[in-house]
């Protein structure tokens, strides 16, 4: 069975009004969409759809955790997802995306596909620089001895001589 096929709604039959769905996605959602930067998870997403005479508009919450790589110490933690958003499909001839949450449908489709939505979502909600949060005291919780090894490296390897010349180097901003 494809997984994502959970995640393409029927609109047709739909009377007017509002709608709920909510699915449970963990990482073979990740999986199925083939992005190999989420480790694992544990969302929860609801959406309310509002189906109205010539258009719905999609409202999107989405909750839970995402298992990354630390970038600095590169072990695994989970990381905090909170997202809302909300996305406008118009009734059209043709398919054209009218600007990042609005697209426009032929008349003629009777399911959409929030797939696509809730990956891009889930991917712009993640950071960067994916590090350990800090804990209350505001200290690193990132593993000590990867960190300790990173600044042994760095004192090791000292300063390249050729960017030493460049720190007299003086700007004239007045031109």
């Amino acid at each position: 069975m494809n997984y994502l096929k959970q995640f393409k709604i029927p609109f047709k039959g739909l009377s007017l009004g509002s709608h709920f769905f909510d699915w449970k996605i963990d990482k073979k959602f990740f999986e199925a969409i083939e992005n190999p930067d989420v480790l694992d998870c544990t969302l929860v997403v609801k959406l309310e759809l509002e189906k109205q005479e010539r258009m719905m508009i999609l409202d999107f919450t989405i909750s839970g955790f995402l298992n990354v790589s630390c970038d600095r110490c590169l072990e695994t933690f989970n990381l905090p997802v909170k997202i809302r958003e909300k996305y406008y499909i118009n009734f059209g001839d043709e398919y054209k995306e009218e600007s990042e949450n609005i697209l426009v449908i032929p008349e003629s489709e009777y399911q959409v596909d929030i797939s696509e939505l809730i990956f891009d979502y889930i991917s712009l909600s993640i950071p960067i620089k994916k590090v350990h949060p800090p804990d209350n005291h505001g200290n690193s919780t990132c593993n000590s001895d990867t960190l300790s090894k990173l600044n042994e490296l760095t004192k090791q390897k000292g300063n390249d001589p050729r960017w030493e010349v460049l720190k007299d180097f003086k700007i004239d901003n007045n031109n």
